[in-house]
């Protein structure tokens, strides 16, 4: 036998088993049924007063308008822009008569009364010139084309300008009328009148059987025969005593007859 005594157990008083078993049950609803704590609310920053400063937007520019001024040619025109400025601009696509040469005046005459204090508008902008549209919305190369005032330039590809050319040159219209025919490089070719055509004569009315037959046609006086007398001269016939000489008499001939009288050497 082990000779170590047992220790003796020890034990909870009932009381305090039930208060400590009460404790536990009613932490255990607590944490059941307890409500949350609530959890702190974002707080909102304030509002920031509203701005004084003017909010500008951009515009779109108005687009430049053009009147024409001075009229060089019927080609080459000054512009005087809505913008304040001036530009000397070459018309696309035409080729015109200046100076002296063939149509340049009646060309001149046209474009003045088209173009003079016009408002236009450019359309197309290069290096090497611009297309005008008149104030009704016309392109004015083409206008100046389709009229015959001008001539296609070599280096166009537009369709309609090519189409405006043609149809005035197939109608003559302008320069390619007379006398000019589509030349613009040279003056004016001078045109030499027809001779006028002789009108024949009108045949004669025929003639009725009321109307009298012409007169017969007299015969014409057989030639004098040359008498066998002969004088040289006048101053031989008087030698002679035949002076004067009478038509038929022997020795009278014409060459001795000066004035044709019928009578020769008479004096």
């Amino acid at each position: 036998m082990d000779p170590t005594p047992a220790r003796p157990q020890l034990k909870f008083p009932v009381w305090l088993t039930v208060v400590l078993s009460t404790f536990a049950v009613l932490f255990i609803l607590g944490a059941v049924f307890g409500k949350s704590a609530p959890s702190p609310q974002p707080v909102a920053a304030p509002a920031a007063p509203p701005s004084t400063t003017p909010v500008t937007t951009s515009a779109t520019p108005a687009p430049v308008t053009y009147t024409v001024g001075k009229i060089t040619d019927a080609a080459n025109v000054e512009l005087t822009g809505s913008d304040g400025s001036h530009r000397t601009v070459h018309i696309l696509g035409l080729e015109v008569a200046t100076g002296n040469n063939c149509y340049a005046s009646e060309t001149v005459v046209w474009a003045n009364n088209k173009l003079a204090g016009a408002a236009v508008k450019i359309t197309t902008d290069t290096t090497d010139g611009v297309a005008l549209s008149l104030s009704d919305g016309s392109d004015y190369a083409t206008a100046a084309l389709s009229a015959g005032y001008a001539r296609l330039a070599g280096n166009v590809v537009s369709d309609s300008l090519r189409n405006a050319a043609n149809s005035a040159q197939q109608a003559a219209a302008g320069l390619w009328a007379e006398p000019c025919k589509g030349m613009i490089t040279a003056p004016t070719p001078v045109l030499v009148p027809a001779p006028p055509k002789e009108t024949p004569a009108p045949p004669p009315p025929p003639r009725t059987s009321e109307q009298a037959a012409p007169p017969p046609v007299e015969d014409a006086p057989e030639p004098e025969q040359p008498s066998s007398a002969y004088y040289k001269n006048c101053a031989a016939a008087k030698a002679a005593g035949a002076a004067p000489l009478h038509r038929g008499d022997p020795g009278y001939r014409p060459g001795l007859d000066r004035d044709g009288d019928g009578v020769a050497c008479e004096r």
